[in-house]
């Protein structure tokens, strides 16, 4: 489960988790990020320089300001006319309720501001995280009057046979990221592992100086 669904107390946990570890969870800042990826088929449709990677949009509106206003162009590595934009904040909530149509047709009146001769894109992919229920959200962040490095570090402690990873786990150099998530998640499998073999040795070792007696 990811910190947004924890922090949204949709988990009975029974026992209850402990105060150091609630307090972690309730203070970690937990927010969305949502994307619009547009590609097309045809070469001749990219009219923005291949060799850029970001592009912002300036616009004097201050309501719309942050609404899709960044661009990342991933096109060399996709080997096709790609574009990605992006919205965050309460702004990335909010669009979550808009059709694909109304949220397509505001992505590209912004990127239109850039390049004019933009086409139509023939595949489209707009991501709502904030109303995945098994996610609810994206990625953490640093919360103000916060210790970032010590509530990830308390979010991923153990308790018991509970293990912790995902990206909010994962420290301030690899939050927010899948590398963060996956490192985290390997950690949590090894430790398990290892105290599970742990116990099995234990068992075997008891069970063995148990028949010795008879």
């Amino acid at each position: 489960a990811s910190l947004g669904v924890l922090k949204s107390n949709t988990i009975n946990f029974t026992p209850h988790l402990p105060g150091w570890k609630t307090d972690a969870i309730a203070n970690m800042g937990f927010g969305t990020l949502n994307k619009c990826a547009m590609y097309w088929h045809n070469l001749d449709d990219m009219v923005w320089p291949k060799d850029i990677y970001w592009f912002e949009l300036l616009k004097d509106d201050k309501e719309t300001s942050g609404k899709w206003t960044s661009f990342y162009n991933p096109t060399k590595m996709k080997g096709t006319p790609t574009m990605i934009a992006w919205v965050g904040g309460q702004d990335a909530r909010d669009v979550e309720s808009q059709s694909n149509e109304e949220i397509l047709r505001e992505v590209l009146v912004n990127l239109r501001a850039m390049f004019p001769t933009v086409s139509d894109p023939d595949k489209v992919h707009i991501s709502r995280w904030n109303s995945e229920p098994n996610v609810k959200g994206t990625y953490s962040y640093k919360s103000v009057g916060r210790d970032f490095g010590i509530d990830s570090a308390t979010l991923g402690r153990p308790i018991g046979k509970l293990w912790f990873a995902g990206e909010a786990t994962a420290g301030v150099d690899w939050y927010a990221s899948t590398v963060g998530a996956w490192r985290t998640g390997d950690k949590a499998a090894e430790n398990m592992i290892r105290t599970i073999k742990g116990r099995k040795k234990k068992l075997r070792g008891s069970h063995h100086k148990h028949t010795s007696k008879h």
